[in-house]
């Protein structure tokens, strides 16, 4: 991780460094709002945020997305699970945080590596971060990329490299560290690379097959992902076998498996029925 956030990848078995644009999050955008800014109340009673959440309901006045539950964090995509009303007298207010504070993109900041699917999401439409799921804003085109980076294997971690891990399993990034995730530079795209990660992401949307870094030896979304971007991204220097053994090394890390007795196998490169869009995928692995 050191060599990567000097904007290289270098892994065992690889001979040469590579090249990969790698910047701070806080280059691509902001974050949202801090919970308290949301819901909390002063010390004096009165309300800090001009909210109050509550269940979902349809119509919700604004959907928030405020709790972990992986059962419903296997796609890449997650549905909001509250709402917020506004408070009394902070009906203004909540419109003005609505405005300023809403996006689709959203990180955890408390990181299950063992249990936790994803280390970020899209919601369907623009919706504000919660306790668990902050959001964070930045130009439309570069929040599919930056979604992608995340959930691969170097983007989980380089969560677990910004965070603390003071618990077993657990990485943990408070708000105001945030900006300091790495992640690749979506700046750098190009069009046709920025199209690209849309073709991806339409690729891999719609698997049920998200699993944490305990299993990823045992299913094939993140490990389909990671070499897609490096192709549509043309980082074609990239030795595809360092990447399984990065993989295998992750997981052996003690605070990543939190003393679980399972571990990531031998790797291989998936098949390609086991993601069954095999047309989908770049001709490097497609034709493996």
């Amino acid at each position: 991780m050191q060599s990567l956030a000097q904007g290289t990848l270098l892994l065992p078995r690889m001979r040469d460094a590579v090249p990969i644009p790698v910047c701070r999050l806080e280059k691509l955008g902001r974050r949202g709002y801090l919970s308290r800014d949301i819901n909390g109340v002063a010390s004096s009673g009165q309300a800090r945020g001009p909210l109050d959440i509550a269940p979902l309901t349809p119509p919700p006045e604004y959907p928030v997305l405020w709790t972990h539950e992986a059962k419903r964090e296997r796609e890449m995509i997650v549905l909001p699970d509250a709402q917020g009303r506004s408070r009394a007298g902070c009906r203004k207010r909540a419109a003005q945080l609505w405005h300023s504070g809403t996006s689709r993109l959203h990180f955890t900041v408390e990181f299950q590596l063992n249990s936790q699917p994803l280390a970020a999401c899209l919601t369907e439409n623009p919706t504000l971060g919660g306790r668990a799921w902050p959001n964070f804003l930045t130009r439309k085109r570069w929040e599919i990329p930056i979604l992608l980076w995340a959930n691969t294997t170097l983007g989980v971690m380089a969560f677990w490299w910004a965070g603390t891990r003071q618990q077993l399993g657990r990485s943990v990034l408070s708000l105001s560290r945030m900006s300091e995730l790495l992640s690749m530079d979506a700046a750098k795209l190009t069009e046709g690379q920025l199209s690209a990660s849309e073709k991806i992401f339409e690729t891999f949307v719609d698997s049920n097959a998200c699993r944490p870094m305990k299993r990823t030896g045992t299913m094939s979304v993140r490990r389909w992902i990671g070499p897609c971007c490096l192709t549509f991204w043309d980082w074609t220097g990239t030795s595809w076998t360092a990447l399984p053994s990065c993989v295998t090394s992750g997981y052996a890390e003690p605070s990543v498996h939190g003393g679980k007795s399972t571990r990531p196998g031998a790797l291989e490169w998936p098949d390609a029925h086991r993601v069954g869009k095999r047309a989908a995928l770049p001709s490097p692995l497609r034709d493996a």
